[in-house]
């Protein structure tokens, strides 16, 4: 190739690659800001932050579902390279203690969710009842009586 051809091609595909970096780097900036704007937003209400109540769920589904599954197919693999039946009896006890563990897990998840909504709820009645601000200060004054 001809070295006086290299200088115009080059300058020639370089907004190809340049201008969709460009948008793409803008609309990223943007996208975190939006984030960081509903999440303070969420604060703001009291409101759960987006995204962080699914990973307790997925974390359950996880131990609950996918860790007993698991659990079979490798005794399903041992069974078969070492004919030893003993290696169901420790699979359906690991993936009872699996599933045990992930219903308590979610449980205890949509425990705080409702809990969180009552706190959330009687804030209100009280307020309603007593022309009083949402803050209940019997509720949460440790300090107080500490001090």
């Amino acid at each position: 190739m001809d070295e006086a051809l290299v200088i115009p091609i080059v300058a020639i595909l370089m907004p190809m690659f340049l201008v969709p970096a460009v948008i793409l780097m803008r609309q990223s900036a943007r996208n975190r800001e939006w984030q960081h704007r509903e999440r303070m937003k969420a604060m703001e209400l009291g409101l759960p932050v987006p995204g962080a109540e699914a990973w307790a769920g997925r974390s359950a589904i996880a131990i609950g579902a996918v860790m007993p599954v698991g659990v079979f197919v490798a005794s399903m693999v041992t069974n078969a390279t070492t004919r030893n039946d003993d290696v169901w009896v420790a699979a359906a006890f690991v993936s009872l203690a699996g599933v045990i563990g992930g219903v308590r897990l979610a449980g205890r998840q949509f425990g705080m969710q409702a809990k969180g909504r009552g706190r959330q709820a009687e804030a209100v009645a009280f307020d309603r009842r007593h022309g009083k601000p949402a803050f209940n200060p019997d509720a949460d004054d440790a300090i107080a009586r500490h001090c």
